[in-house]
């Protein structure tokens, strides 16, 4: 019972001390800083609505490209825009053209004898 009541003694006293603590002025952002801050964006609603949107979009664009970055560092070589395209080259499209131009030789002949036909 006694350690109970010298705990709790402790806790109001260590409580007691981050209130002060956390209540002085200056702490986190200088005086100068919040009183500017307040006076271009805080007095009207206008302005704070603006801080926020213009902070947002800011903020947004960091975050997208910091995102786009990593992945693009982590998937180097797997996105379509990274691939080296010249290791998928076809050696194989000459031997194409030849098979269209020997149709285009055996449509010629076809098209000779039907001359020929008319002359007679």
């Amino acid at each position: 019972m006694f350690s109970a009541v010298v705990r709790n003694g402790l806790r109001r006293t260590a409580m007691t001390g981050v209130r002060h603590q956390s209540t002085k002025q200056g702490t986190m952002v200088p005086a100068g800083l919040a009183s500017t801050w307040y006076n271009i964006f805080g007095k009207s609603t206008g302005a704070y609505a603006s801080w926020l949107i213009i902070g947002i979009l800011v903020a947004e664009g960091i975050t997208g490209t910091a995102g786009d970055m990593i992945w693009n560092t982590v998937n180097h070589g797997k996105t379509y825009e990274t691939v080296d395209w010249t290791k998928f080259v076809v050696e194989d499209d000459d031997d194409d053209e030849d098979e269209d131009e020997e149709e285009d030789e055996e449509g010629e002949e076809e098209g000779d004898d039907e001359d020929d036909d008319d002359d007679e």
